[in-house]
């Protein structure tokens, strides 16, 4: 029996290969038994209202805006408390320009979290479209 990880490695034609070999037993029932389960899901389809799903791109764009924002909280709750305003325009420039660079450091790890997370979710969605076509 082969790993998940061994499994997840393999190319297309070796898990179609793998797939054609397989001595499974398969139930002499399980055609009518598939048909009767769509029939019903379609009987229940036609009765529940259509729901409207919302494109990957939403989904993508919800991860990505969640990641930021714990990013962001993250960041601002590990902060040093506030200091109070700066007499000097050149300090006060300095402080600015570290507190920009922190946020973008923070960004920037919450871009690759949503980047790895977003490959991710990808991968399940190329193996059914394989699988469709």
């Amino acid at each position: 029996m082969k790993k998940i990880k061994d499994i997840e490695n393999m190319d297309w034609e070796a898990l179609e290969q793998a797939a054609g070999t397989s001595q499974a037993n398969v139930p002499a029932d399980l055609e009518s038994s598939i048909k009767a389960a769509i029939l019903a899901s379609e009987a229940m389809a036609e009765k529940q209202p259509a729901t409207r799903r919302l494109p990957a791109r939403a989904f993508y764009g919800f991860a990505f805006a969640a990641a930021l924002a714990a990013v962001i909280t993250v960041g601002v709750a590990r902060q040093r408390p506030l200091q109070d305003t700066f007499d000097d325009p050149l300090l006060a420039y300095a402080e600015v320009q570290k507190t920009f660079r922190q946020i973008s450091d923070k960004m920037n790890v919450g871009l690759e979290l949503a980047s790895e997370a977003r490959t991710t979710a990808e991968k399940p969605a190329e193996i059914l479209k394989k699988i469709n076509e």
